[in-house]
């Protein structure tokens, strides 16, 4: 039986049936409009309607497609040298430590040789860079150094470092009417969100903006607005909220605000 093939467009999205494979090829430049529809699509129609979504890009930049690396499962790169800048730009993204960027590269270099039927994909979830010689990934080799993949090494917390930082977390909330429940959930965010992108002075995480500029958000105000119904979101909270997902779950009685539904 020849599998049934539709041609769409982005209005359409959200009307793919049920365990679809979608694939939106060649990306240029989409529209605000178009983003919004391929966002929702990859964070909730994925998922409530077991569809696969696959990007084709040459590149992460002016094409929108930056803003939504947090919601891809994997993002694969062929072993064109040509594809280094966009490597780094996305291994900095998920935060990895430059020298780990710089070995990871190097193996990049090392392993493709711009040679045809060499693949290599960072798992999103796990943090880990991988290479395989086969197109469907059956037969993968992790690239993590001697000491343990990138997801081990980040994720692995000292137990007095998030207790200090429970600590610290208890003087900012300490008047607040739901102080409880808001110590259970930096509780879990402090044990699970590596406490090295933590700052103890004001207990925030460094994000880099699209012009490479740096940018301070609060878990405070955070874990604050989960909690707070009427409360109004800035967008930087919802940054934060779908960074602490890749790490943990924050169980849904505690979010009391829908914007980070």
């Amino acid at each position: 039986m020849v599998p049934k093939v539709n041609s769409t467009v982005f209005a359409d999205l959200d009307c793919a049936a049920k365990k679809s494979c979608i694939i939106v090829e060649d990306i240029i430049h989409i529209t605000k409009k178009e983003e919004q529809k391929l966002r929702i699509a990859i964070n909730y129609q994925a998922h409530h309607k077991t569809q696969k979504i696959i990007c084709a890009s040459h590149s992460i930049y002016k094409t929108q497609i930056f803003s939504l690396l947090g919601f891809f499962n994997f993002i694969i790169f062929t072993s064109a040298i040509a594809n280094i800048p966009t490597l780094r730009n996305i291994l900095n993204f998920f935060k990895i430590e430059k020298p780990e960027i710089e070995r990871l590269l190097g193996l990049y270099t090392e392993l493709g040789q711009g040679k045809k039927g060499i693949y290599f994909y960072f798992d999103c979830e796990k943090m880990t860079f991988n290479i395989s010689k086969k197109m469907l990934f059956r037969l993968c080799k992790s690239l993590g150094d001697p000491e343990g993949n990138i997801a081990e090494r980040r994720v692995t917390n000292s137990g007095a470092n998030a207790k200090n930082l429970q600590t610290i977390f208890l003087k900012f909330v300490e008047n607040f009417c739901e102080k409880n429940e808001a110590v259970a959930i930096f509780s879990v965010i402090s044990n699970c969100v590596p406490n090295s992108l933590i700052r103890e002075e004001d207990l925030t995480i460094t994000f880099r903006e699209k012009q490479k500029k740096k940018k301070m958000i609060s878990i405070v105000d955070y874990v604050i607005s989960i909690l707070s119904p009427k409360l109004i979101v800035s967008p930087p909270l919802i940054v934060m909220h779908r960074f602490i997902q890749k790490y943990c779950i924050i169980p849904r009685v505690f979010i009391r605000n829908k914007a980070f539904w």
